[in-house]
């Protein structure tokens, strides 16, 4: 028997240029491998950029702009919800009985309606978002952007209750994955881990060129906040250059690592360039301050990385400590990159990446559960 899903998705998921974005599109990718028909609906923002990837792999792909005026900030209802509507995509959604599987909490508005109350329906966490937006407004500069995301978060919490609908909660996380089984105990909430584009390890074994990589898009609050403190409290006292690389560094991050000896900034690479210093690197350097979500990033750089040392947070709700060298201080953060400058990366660390990165089937789960 043929098998469809219809997709709500937050955005749209192609090209897959960060984290939410690569979990929707590979994961779409892997069901309709596995000859699942996808009848995707995704939100847009700003111009409408068709995508002949999507249309190629999916029945059918709809697209809807998102609604961004003040009256989506007037009201109960999250902005990032409200904005995610359109009276186009029940009628769709009623066409049949097919299950529903929506992206994110942000594209949840109709997960609580009567029309669907028999559909069995899907919901695939990001984030718990309200700990997000909280995360985001204690990161940002801007007193403006602190109220809104702070406000936000404050009617995210209370949106969510809307799980109470959902068939199943799949978590990115365990840590993400205990919250929901806690939050929602009568919901069966199950960890899956997140879709991308690896399929085996890529790390090259020996020394790599001499420098000590921390890569992100740096027009997020967040990563600038990393970066500058990798500038600032590790960079003057490790053996190795610092390279920071990413999309749309701030005038303030460019200046403090021009004049901060061993720091290179490498702003706006493009992906043959960020590959090329991922493969090369002697050792990644990742720091997170946000318990959220899973860090694409990690993955990448496991895949395709040498040494990599975090912070605690990075990988808390994981299964990839084991993998990295866990730094919880200033102190033990530069003695590790000093350490893992001189060591060679080995076969048994690929060996040991293999044996946790490459037994997640998030496709053979998903099917089980369709």
């Amino acid at each position: 028997m043929e098998k469809y899903l219809h997709i709500v998705c937050f955005d749209n998921p192609y090209p897959p240029t960060y984290g939410g974005a690569i979990d929707v599109f590979y994961r779409i990718k892997s069901l309709a491998q596995a000859n699942i028909h996808i009848i995707l609906h995704c939100f847009y923002k700003g111009d409408l950029h068709r995508s002949i990837e999507l249309e190629q792999i999916c029945q059918n792909v709809y697209y809807y702009p998102r609604k961004q005026t003040i009256r989506q900030h007037c009201t109960f209802t999250p902005y990032s919800v409200a904005s995610r509507t359109n009276e186009n995509l029940l009628p769709r959604l009623l066409l049949d009985d097919y299950p529903i599987l929506f992206e994110g909490l942000v594209s949840c508005a109709l997960m609580a309606h009567p029309a669907l109350n028999k559909r069995r329906k899907y919901f695939r966490e990001c984030n718990v978002e309200h700990d997000y937006y909280h995360a985001l407004g204690r990161a940002s500069s801007s007193l403006w952007k602190k109220v809104f995301y702070h406000i936000e978060a404050w009617r995210l919490k209370y949106f969510e209750h809307c799980l109470a609908h959902a068939t199943e909660i799949w978590a990115l996380s365990h840590q993400d994955e205990a919250y929901f089984k806690h939050n929602y105990p009568k919901i069966k909430t199950r960890y899956i881990p997140c879709a991308h584009g690896y399929t085996k390890i890529n790390a090259k074994v020996g020394m790599g060129n001499p420098y000590i990589l921390y890569h992100g898009n740096l027009a997020v609050e967040e990563n600038e906040k990393a970066a500058t403190y990798i500038i600032q409290h590790i960079a003057p006292f490790t053996h190795l250059e610092i390279v920071i690389a990413g999309h749309s560094p701030s005038n303030a991050l460019a200046q403090l690592a021009n004049r901060t000896p061993k720091v290179r900034l490498v702003a706006d690479p493009k992906t043959d360039t960020l590959d090329q210093l991922i493969k090369e690197a002697q050792l990644h350097l990742l720091i997170t301050f946000q318990a959220t979500g899973i860090k694409l990033k990690l993955l990448n750089v496991l895949y395709n990385g040498r040494h990599v040392i975090v912070n605690p947070t990075m990988v808390v709700g994981t299964d990839y400590t084991p993998l990295c060298h866990v730094g919880n201080k200033d102190d033990s953060i530069i003695a590790l990159c000093n350490h893992y400058s001189e060591t060679p990366f080995s076969y048994e660390d690929i060996e040991a990446r293999r044996a946790v990165l490459l037994k997640e089937n998030q496709q053979q789960e998903i099917l089980n559960i369709l």
